[in-house]
């Protein structure tokens, strides 16, 4: 069917951008954890000069992109939202689709194409009780597929984990786990 194909094709560019713009995120906020600076601290220092200890510039420049990209970000992910509806929409019901009055074979399965992928990363050790991790439902033994910008395609070490924990602090992390 074209227009399941042209949704799917729809869906896997948007996928495909999202990750772009989450991958360029983690590079630009790179950027700030090695200038030791997160997304709010002041880049002046208590006499109203720029700081000596961090590249102003660069800090300036990553945190002004990334605001950018999390605007972006969010505008693709409403866009994702409408194309999986849309998808969904036109789906096979009962072996009849919306745009045709019979349909032979299965059902079409192509959504499982646009899930996120199931590929661990980590896998949880330790879930203190009472932790924020505890009351959002992780538990020892989890594989992480997703944590926050942190995936499969981009971990580098454990230390992403903090930094993301360090910068969300009083926010809430997108987390995926198997």
């Amino acid at each position: 069917n074209r227009t399941m194909q042209r949704y799917k094709l729809q869906l896997s560019h948007l996928t495909k951008r999202k990750l772009e713009i989450e991958a360029d995120i983690a590079s630009q906020k790179a950027i700030l954890d090695a200038n030791g600076i997160g997304m709010n601290e002041p880049l002046i220092d208590n006499e109203g000069f720029p700081r000596s200890d961090i590249d102003v510039y660069k800090v300036r420049h990553a945190r002004h992109r990334i605001i950018c990209l999390l605007n972006d970000h969010k505008t693709l992910m409403k866009d994702i939202e409408q194309a999986l509806h849309a998808f969904h929409a036109n789906l096979p019901r009962n072996g009849n689709s919306p745009s045709s009055p019979a349909h032979e074979g299965p059902p079409n399965d192509a959504a499982v194409d646009v899930v996120m992928p199931t590929r661990t990363f980590a896998v949880v050790k330790d879930v203190e009780i009472g932790s924020p991790a505890d009351i959002a439902g992780l538990r020892t033994g989890d594989g992480l597929v997703k944590f926050g910008s942190v995936n499969a395609d981009n971990f580098q070490g454990v230390d992403e984990i903090a930094t993301v924990v360090r910068h969300s602090v009083g926010k809430p992390i997108n987390v995926v786990a198997v």
